[in-house]
């Protein structure tokens, strides 16, 4: 194969990358043969390899050297995106840590009256069940008719506080089955995935 029939079939064989670096390949060729010394009628292919295997070359670090560069690039943008967030986050300080303190306080806050609620409804109970059962005893030293509505009383305050202090009782038990469901799902997925 002579030296522009080698060429044309290199140039065929890199028809697909860019333009610039299949013209940069060519040319290298083309300096290659002439330092080499090559004239127009002698075999290049004894001397250089096949074309088909130099195309492959080419197009091994053509397609090295777009990645690099790819890489480089993207790399490039991660770190000014990471720059840029560092700066913004900096800037936004004023106003985050105000923001997530009185977030931080709003949350004890809740858990506190959430806490004080139960206590109250377990007062509530309690004293409900306590006046029932005075109820009962005061009933014996009431008078006449007035037995009839103490006894009353008892039964209803007893009743109340009897109901109340179970659904107290069951809701606490939701509350803790479901904080410690969910840490023992989590204790659960870390030993699956260990």
């Amino acid at each position: 194969m002579n030296k522009a029939a080698y060429l044309k079939e290199l140039d065929k064989r890199l028809k697909y990358i860019p333009k610039e670096d299949r013209e940069d390949a060519i040319e290298y060729y083309t300096e290659l043969m002439s330092d080499m010394g090559l004239d127009e009628a002698e075999d290049v292919e004894a001397s250089l390899g096949s074309a088909k295997v130099a195309a492959k070359k080419i197009l091994d670090e053509c397609t090295n050297k777009h990645i690099e560069a790819y890489e480089e690039k993207k790399t490039l943008k991660g770190h000014a995106t990471v720059v840029w967030l560092s700066i913004l986050g900096a800037l936004s300080l004023p106003v985050s840590l105000p923001l997530a303190a009185a977030i931080l306080v709003l949350a004890i806050a809740l858990v506190i009256v959430i806490v004080a609620l139960l206590i109250v409804f377990a007062a509530v109970s309690f004293a409900l069940v306590i006046s029932g059962l005075a109820g009962f005893v005061i009933m014996w030293m009431a008078p006449g008719v007035q037995k009839l509505a103490v006894l009353g009383y008892g039964l209803c305050a007893l009743g109340a506080g009897s109901l109340m202090g179970f659904g107290l009782f069951v809701l606490i038990r939701l509350i803790f089955r479901k904080i410690f469901k969910k840490r023992d799902n989590v204790t659960q997925e870390e030993k699956i995935d260990e």
